[in-house]
């Protein structure tokens, strides 16, 4: 029974460090947390859905992971456009992203609300059988699918960051974008790679929130919490923090739900926050954060 909630803990932390690892690319180079992130998630699912359902013979679900990944990454360029750039361009506060973001993240839920009922849309059925026998272990074939899918896309990000000259632009802008322009780095194209890898992160998580708990209107703003505390216990703007957490948490939480229910998981979450930024507040990563001005 423990190998077998460590299992399915270490897939839900993956899709957490999907949703963390989001937040912190873009806190990484902007330092604001970009709270529409959950909002993406949520419109990336219902286009997952439709288009996985719009077939009679659905087709790979890695198929519809890369379509949907590439709405993810046009619909956040859209966003960073007609909300981000103009505050970029006039060094705004740090709280007009927040207001932005809150702004555009309770605007796509709340469509979301108007057109689509709150019950629940079910993806196709991806496997003739759900589980597997793995020994005495009944395994989901779900639950390996999303922990396969997460754990590659984020094992080729972190190879992309930290061994690529792209990575080290996006590094050296993180650390000082007027620096780095200075170097020869064009700031501007390193900020639109960050908003498209973070769209295309919400993409894959839409699909695979979607397939594992349905696709419903308020799925991203629901997960985008895990995912935001997650980003938060790693140390904002650290990715292989973020990550760290997010499996750390995925496991305790499954744990926790097993022993105590369900209903107090959330509260144990936020509690588990507190109390970890209290005694380590700059995170698994080990650096404070610092605010945009």
């Amino acid at each position: 029974m423990l190998l077998q909630l460590l299992i399915n803990g270490i897939s839900l932390g993956a899709v957490y460090a999907l949703i963390a690892v989001g937040f912190a690319i873009v806190f990484s180079v902007l330092k604001f947390s970009n709270f529409a992130h959950g909002g993406m998630i949520s419109a990336c699912a219902f286009i997952g859905y439709f288009f996985q359902a719009s077939f009679e013979s659905p087709p790979p679900i890695i198929v519809t992971i890369a379509v949907t990944s590439a709405a993810g990454v046009l619909f956040a360029l859209f966003l960073d456009a007609i909300a981000y750039r103009s505050i970029r361009r006039h060094r705004s506060p740090s709280i007009y992203y927040f207001l932005a973001s809150l702004t555009i993240s309770i605007l796509i839920t709340s469509l979301l609300n108007i057109f689509f009922s709150k019950n629940a849309l079910a993806y196709p059925m991806l496997f003739s059988s759900t589980t597997f026998d793995l020994g005495s272990l009944k395994v989901s074939r779900m639950d390996m699918m999303i922990l396969a899918v997460s754990v590659v896309i984020l094992a080729a990000l972190m190879l992309l960051i930290n061994k690529t000259k792209i990575g080290l632009a996006v590094r050296a802008v993180a650390i000082n974008p007027d620096t780095s322009k200075l170097m020869g780095i064009d700031s501007g194209a390193i900020i639109v790679l960050i908003f498209s890898i973070a769209g295309f992160l919400a993409g894959v998580s839409g699909v695979l929130l979607g397939c594992k708990y349905g696709v419903y209107p308020d799925l991203g703003q629901t997960m985008m919490v895990k995912g935001f505390i997650a980003s938060l216990i790693g140390g904002l703007g650290s990715l292989g923090g973020a990550i760290a957490a997010a499996f750390i948490l995925g496991v305790i939480e499954m744990f926790w739900t097993f022993g105590f229910g369900a209903l107090s998981t959330p509260v144990m979450t936020f509690v588990l926050m507190l109390l970890f930024l209290f005694i380590r507040p700059q995170g698994i990563a080990g650096q404070f954060a610092k605010e945009k001005v």
